[in-house]
């Protein structure tokens, strides 16, 4: 069943969205052998994502969170992982693609485009890879003079690392709203499959 929140920052998205998942999440055991509680097709509208972006509550901090996080999302470097957002976004295949600028010269060229996507999933590699992306798809739109992202995420912990999902989107979004100059308004997270692990219910059932 689809559930839809409508949030004002993102400790009230996360303390919500939370609570859900374990008071009404489904049980089951994943591919790799986890039990996780979960719901399908959850969709978290944050109005205000850059205000209250992390609960005390959280096991990282958000200096934490703006160390580590802060500009993973503008770096095209892989490092030693499988991959990176950042890559994904910023260096997609061997062609190096890099979507993060078109995106910004395609708003800046057309304000009322729908086009302004970028994804992170490349069936080259991800069908045949135990490690690929749960954020997949991203739309940055334009409304009432503002800058909006959607994003479409295929599996999301809720608990552990949507919060830090969060912060990173935030600011990519502030990135590309300051280069086209107008103001970060918005995100919204669809997450086909929020879940929580097992090993996180303890903590989970006392946000």
């Amino acid at each position: 069943m689809p559930l839809y929140i409508r949030a004002r920052n993102p400790v009230d998205a996360w303390t919500r969205v939370v609570r859900k998942i374990m008071c009404e999440g489904k049980t089951r055991v994943d591919e790799r052998g986890l039990k996780t509680r979960w719901l399908d097709n959850v969709m978290v509208h944050v109005q205000e994502p850059l205000v209250e972006r992390v609960s005390p509550l959280y096991p990282f901090s958000e200096s934490v969170l703006h160390e580590r996080y802060a500009t993973q999302l503008l770096s095209p470097d892989r490092l030693d992982f499988e991959y990176t957002y950042g890559e994904r976004l910023n260096a997609w295949g061997s062609e190096r693609i890099d979507q993060v600028s078109y995106i910004i010269e395609k708003l800046r060229a057309e304000p009322n485009s729908r086009r302004a996507v970028a994804t992170t999933w490349d069936p080259r590699r991800d069908t045949v890879s135990d490690e690929v992306p749960c954020l997949n798809h991203f739309v940055f739109m334009l409304h009432e003079g503002a800058l909006d992202l959607s994003v479409m995420i295929r599996s999301n912990d809720m608990y552990g690392a949507w919060p830090a999902n969060m912060y990173a989107l935030g600011e990519l979004l502030s990135h590309v709203s300051g280069c086209i100059g107008v103001p970060p308004r918005s995100i919204t997270t669809l997450s086909v499959n929020a879940h929580i692990y097992e090993h996180d219910w303890p903590a989970a059932a006392s946000v």
